[in-house]
């Protein structure tokens, strides 16, 4: 469930933050003809929520931990996330945001190219597959999932450390494990069409002087709320949730 947060050109006023929320903020990948399609196929339904909020004060990469706690400690956030999402707060004061920083360097889908190296798919990019069996109850069905998931295999060394931490990753991954009624795809195409669409849609990017794309947003992946609250009704190493500062 990722949330983008949006900034007005203010200054910091303490550590005090207001937030309001944007019920009219589209995102263009999410209900076009040609990638809801994929989401639906996927599995991705009511279970997956995207919201998005202004915050009046200036946000830091120093202040975004005291960004985050006060969002999930605000009343009209609250409000919004329990109507929309299966996040639920109980005690507020008690509420310490703990996340993780994604990385925004890999910027082309070139970086997919591992997969076919590895020999999860092949030239044609047909998905290979491979006797299925539950890792944490996922459904371990072709060699991308085993590559991604499955830290036993001579497969998950396909991605380092840091290529983990991406975002393009992130969603890729995503994508391919979807939700309970997931019809996954033969074929890798499909899944690159929608991951390029979403990261592009949730990212907010510039030109750098030297010409290269340059991503502007921060992104937290959200782990835990502490003693105030929990994520998710269920605990699922396919859970997600991202809180995106667009500056």
């Amino acid at each position: 469930m990722p949330m983008l947060i949006e900034e007005l050109d203010e200054e910091p006023t303490g550590r005090s933050y207001t937030f309001h929320h944007l019920p009219d903020a589209k995102f263009s990948s999410f209900g076009s003809p040609e990638i809801q399609p994929f989401f639906d196929k996927w599995g991705f339904g009511p279970d997956m929520a995207m919201c998005t909020f202004r915050v009046e004060q200036k946000v830091t990469s120093e202040t975004f931990q005291d960004m985050l706690d006060a969002f999930f400690k605000d009343r009209e956030v609250l409000s919004v996330l329990q109507a929309t999402t299966g996040i639920r707060v109980l005690s507020p004061p008690k509420v310490a945001v703990r996340w993780q920083p994604m990385s925004t360097k890999v910027v082309s889908m070139s970086f997919f190219n591992k997969l076919e190296e590895a020999g999860c798919i092949s030239s044609s990019g047909h998905i290979r597959g491979r006797l299925e069996e539950d890792w944490e109850d996922v459904p371990i069905v072709n060699l991308i999932r085993e590559a991604i998931l499955v830290d036993e295999s001579e497969l998950y060394d396909t991605f380092s450390e840091q290529d983990r931490r991406e975002f393009l990753l992130r969603i890729f991954q995503h994508l391919v494990f979807g939700g309970a009624s997931n019809q996954y795809e033969d074929h890798i195409e499909d899944y690159f069409t929608a991951t390029k669409a979403v990261y592009k849609d949730l990212l907010s990017v510039r030109r750098s002087d030297t010409g290269d794309v340059e991503v502007l947003s921060t992104i937290g992946s959200i782990t835990s709320l502490g003693e105030g609250g929990f994520l998710f009704p269920k605990e699922s190493l396919l859970n997600f949730c991202y809180i995106i500062h667009d500056p």
